[in-house]
């Protein structure tokens, strides 16, 4: 202030910016519950596993920035007081880097693992089984760099006082290197499910909708790539309690676009079975992710593996109950590619 340096009061505690994605991510987290519970997206289990790990540390990522900001954080550093606060926001920095280095791979795993669910291609599971692979290393690799990013650990947030002598690893560094790295994995993430469905025997109009709800994956990238530009800005300043909230606002925001992300197929599962004449179409034996059958009956279909003529058959048994009607209900299948030319 003596400097004529204009006092900085950061973001708000409480903001829109950050309440409505929370929010949002927090509807979609509970419809997948929901709809898992009403046996609308096949059975419990390893995907929706980690993504509510994923959802409880986006939970906990938003409450850590909370009490940041509480304590000061976005403020000048010499205007933080008491100043022993500046000791206590990067003590939740530490846990908060960890947090998000830990939400983001696992949001990352569950995506991979709810498209084994649905793709059988062998190549496809096998590459889907290295990104699993890779984005578990890619958060432990981190969340151990991380953690002991210092030595001694608590230099880590005490630093700033200058009274204690130690080593730490280049902050800028580690984080311009797991930024990039996450960024390549997500395109590739994007792209997988997206080339898959080319291949399969759909309508263009369902190959297009299908291909667009994986390529809502591209909104995570924006935002990382964006979070990668305002690091970059404020990388060498000194001022870190002021210049670090930016990138922070950005990761808060990342994780819980991740939980959206992932949480989608089944919202879409849940909406068809809701308005089914609207969004289903109970002409088709199958599409993306569900299953569905004419109404007032049952429709059980054996569909054989393909031949080496590569024909692929399919056998379908109707049966009409001539009861009341039930209300459809969807599943996801899973998806088998299929030749064009086996079928006349």
């Amino acid at each position: 202030r003596q400097c004529g340096i204009p006092v900085h009061k950061g973001r708000p505690a409480v903001e829109a910016a950050t309440i409505v994605p929370l929010a949002i991510s927090t509807i979609l987290f509970f419809n997948r519950v929901l709809a898992k519970i009403m046996g609308l997206g096949g059975g419990w289990g390893a995907d929706d596993v980690t993504i509510a790990i994923a959802w409880a540390l986006a939970v906990g990522i938003f409450a850590v920035n909370f009490k940041m900001i509480e304590l000061g954080f976005g403020e000048n550093m010499w205007d933080i007081d008491p100043m022993d606060n500046i000791t206590l926001i990067f003590k939740c920095f530490q846990g908060f880097v960890v947090m998000y280095k830990t939400q983001v791979s696992l949001a990352k795993i569950s995506v991979c693992l709810f498209l084994l669910r649905i793709f059988q291609s062998t190549l496809f599971r096998y590459t889907t089984y290295a990104v699993i692979g890779l984005n578990a290393a890619i958060g432990i690799t981190w969340v151990l760099t991380d953690s002991f990013r210092c030595i001694p650990v608590h230099l880590a947030w005490t630093q700033w006082e200058g009274l204690e002598t130690g080593r730490c690893v280049d902050f800028i560094a580690v984080t311009f290197a797991n930024a990039f790295v996450n960024i390549a994995v997500d395109i590739i993430m994007v792209l997988m499910p997206v080339y898959e469905v080319t291949k399969l025997n759909l309508s263009a109009r369902k190959k297009v909708g299908v291909s667009v709800m994986f390529a809502m994956g591209l909104v995570l990238t924006a935002v990382a790539i964006i979070r990668v530009v305002v690091f970059w800005y404020n990388r060498w300043n000194t001022n870190l309690t002021e210049q670090l909230q930016p990138i922070v606002h950005w990761s808060v925001l990342e994780t819980q676009i991740a939980v959206m992300c992932a949480c989608l197929p089944t919202f879409r599962a849940m909406l068809v079975h809701l308005f089914p004449k609207v969004l289903g179409n109970t002409s088709d034996h199958s599409s993306y992710g569900k299953r569905n059958t004419p109404s007032g009956g049952a429709a059980f279909g054996s569909q054989q593996p393909l031949s080496k003529s590569h024909i692929n058959k399919t056998v379908s048994y109707s049966v009409d109950y001539g009861g009341k009607k039930k209300p459809q209900r969807s599943s996801f299948v899973q998806l088998v590619e299929m030749d064009p030319q086996a079928h006349p």
